[in-house]
């Protein structure tokens, strides 16, 4: 099964048309079909529905689709260690709520101390990040301490971080008045679904003090979550990275520690990967990063 025909299919699956597919490749169209007819007949199944709005996948399409990323995603880091290139690529995923506080700006100072490091950025809530380092798409990652990490990665505390209740401006929430865990359960919230490490703090802290979570909206967007209740529509649970210097409440939004959450992060790195120097770079980089700019980073052991 050739490698490059692979990719050839997954830009198809992604673009859902042969022809958009065919332009961004630099190949023609007839060109493209000749080479996916091959995969299928190598599978010895058909992989794609072909209709006058475009392709899907067929069941086994989708399965070559989902196991074929981390494979082509390997041969990339095998081509990184082999080759003579000067540029080296690491694969880094984040944190939404990390964004402006540690993200961004140790991107920026990596580009400026390294630039022979180049970052492939991956970005999400921490089920989607403990996904990708499940598959072996990432050689560094930071993602909440109680998510599982893989055998096949070195996991290091970095920081914790205080959870807050935040609403409405009118709600009158203020930093320095701390809410109890039972309050919550007094409000309508507006949160990731399950799985979720915040709305598992959420919810335990509630069903402890004899209540019952209300459950006003779920997305998996922070920024959506912040919006809804800008809008008066419920309260949102969110670390204290996600919310912002204190001053800059103008947004429509209060705020208030919660008593007893908080929300550890921790630095994960693969372990296959630690004989790269790019990777070791920003790893150790990034560890340094976030003890001098956190507010709560946590000792090494």
């Amino acid at each position: 099964m050739d490698a490059r025909v692979l990719e050839y299919f997954l830009r198809v699956v992604e673009l859902g048309s042969i022809n958009r597919a065919a332009i961004e490749l630099g190949l023609s169209q007839p060109s493209l079909s000749r080479w996916l007819t091959m995969l299928e007949h190598d599978i010895g199944s058909p992989l794609l529905i072909r209709t006058r709005k475009g392709v899907h996948p067929t069941d086994a399409g989708q399965q070559l689709a989902e196991r074929a990323q981390p494979i082509l995603r390997q041969l990339d880091l095998l081509r990184d260690e082999v080759g003579q290139g000067a540029v080296s690529q690491v694969a880094l995923a984040m944190p939404y709520s990390v964004r402006v506080p540690v993200t961004a700006p140790f991107v920026g100072q990596l580009a400026t101390d390294t630039p022979h490091i180049t970052l492939r950025l991956h970005e999400g809530m921490s089920n989607t990040i403990r996904a990708l380092i499940e598959d072996g798409l990432v050689d560094v990652a930071v993602m909440a301490a109680t998510e599982h990490t893989p055998e096949s990665y070195d996991s290091t505390p970095l920081f914790s971080e205080s959870l807050y209740l935040v609403g409405p401006a009118d709600a009158g929430l203020r930093r320095d008045m701390a809410v109890a865990g039972p309050d919550l359960g007094e409000v309508d919230m507006i949160l990731p679904g399950r799985p979720n490490v915040i709305r598992a703090q959420v919810e335990g802290a509630i069903a402890g003090a004899g209540g019952t979570y209300r459950s006003r909206f779920d997305t998996d967007s922070i920024a959506l979550c912040l919006e809804l209740t800008r809008r008066n529509l419920g309260f949102t649970v969110m670390p204290e990275s996600a919310l912002g210097e204190p001053d800059s409440a103008g947004t429509g939004l209060s705020a208030a520690p919660i008593e007893g959450l908080e929300l550890t992060w921790t630095l994960c790195t693969n372990r296959a990967r630690n004989h790269s120097v790019a990777v070791r770079t920003v790893s150790e980089r990034l560890r340094r990063f976030a003890a001098e700019r956190c507010a709560n980073p946590v000792a090494r052991n």
